[in-house]
C-alpha cells in the first residue's frame, strides 16, 4: 500500500493534487493511494474532519504528516518527491509560491462564480449581472498571465514544474464555465499544452 494518501475525487479541487501525483508517478515512479472522498458528503463526516477540519478536499497523509489545500499539497509533493517538477533554487521556489497564491487570489473566485451558475452544474441560479462581472474581472489577471507567457514557455522558464500544475490546475475550471481564452493566445498555447499532458488525463480518469 502506498505511503501517501490523497483524499478527494477527480471532480473536485483534488484534481490538482491528483495531477501532481500522476506527474510524479511518470517522472519518478511515485506511488500514492486515492481515498475516494466526496466533497459534499464524505468530507463532512467525523472521520474525515479529523484529517481536515475544514471539511473540504483534498487532503494528504504522508506517513502521518497531514496537509490540506491543493496547491500547498502540490508544492510539498514536488519538493519531497520530484526532480524536474520541483523548484531548483530559492528564487524558483519563491516564484512557484507566488504564482500559486496568485492563481487562487486572482483567478479562482471569478471562475468558481461562473462554474456554479453554468447550466451543466447549476449549483446556483443563473445571474447575468454576476456572470458578466466575473468574466470582466478575469480579463485583468489573464492579461497579466498573457504578458508573462510571452517571455517563456512555462511558468518558471523552459521546463514544466509544479507552478504550471498549480496555475493550470486552477484555470482548468474555466473549461466548465466556457471561458474564452482566444484573446490570450500565449495563455491558450501554454494552457492547452499543459492539459494535453498524459498525467492530466490520468488524473481526470481517477
Amino acid at each position: 500500500m502506498a505511503a501517501v494518501k490523497i483524499y478527494g475525487t477527480s471532480g473536485s479541487r483534488a484534481l490538482r493534487s491528483l495531477w501532481m501525483a500522476e506527474e510524479l508517478k511518470r517522472e519518478a515512479g511515485f506511488e500514492y493511494e486515492l481515498v475516494p472522498t466526496h466533497f459534499m458528503k464524505d468530507a463532512k463526516q467525523p472521520a474525515y474532519l479529523a484529517i481536515n477540519p475544514n471539511g473540504r478536499v483534498p487532503a494528504m497523509d504522508d506517513n502521518g504528516f497531514i496537509l490540506f489545500e491543493s496547491l500547498a499539497i502540490n508544492l510539498y509533493l514536488a519538493k519531497q518527491y520530484g526532480r524536474e517538477l520541483a523548484p531548483r533554487t530559492v528564487h524558483e521556489e519563491a516564484l512557484a509560491i507566488q504564482w500559486s497564491m496568485w492563481a487562487l487570489t486572482e483567478l479562482e473566485d471569478s471562475i468558481i462564480a461562473l462554474v456554479v451558475r453554468h447550466p451543466k452544474i447549476a449549483m446556483m441560479p443563473p445571474d447575468e449581472k454576476l456572470e458578466g462581472e466575473a468574466r470582466a474581472k478575469l480579463d485583468r489577471p489573464l492579461k497579466v498571465l498573457e504578458l508573462h507567457m510571452a517571455e517563456q514557455r512555462y511558468m518558471l522558464g523552459e521546463r514544466f514544474t509544479v507552478a504550471d500544475v498549480n496555475v493550470a490546475g486552477v484555470l482548468s475550471l474555466s473549461a466548465f464555465a466556457e471561458v474564452d481564452l482566444s484573446p490570450y493566445p500565449n495563455v491558450k498555447t501554454w494552457f492547452d499544452a499543459s492539459l494535453a499532458r498524459p498525467s492530466f488525463a490520468a488524473a481526470r480518469a481517477r
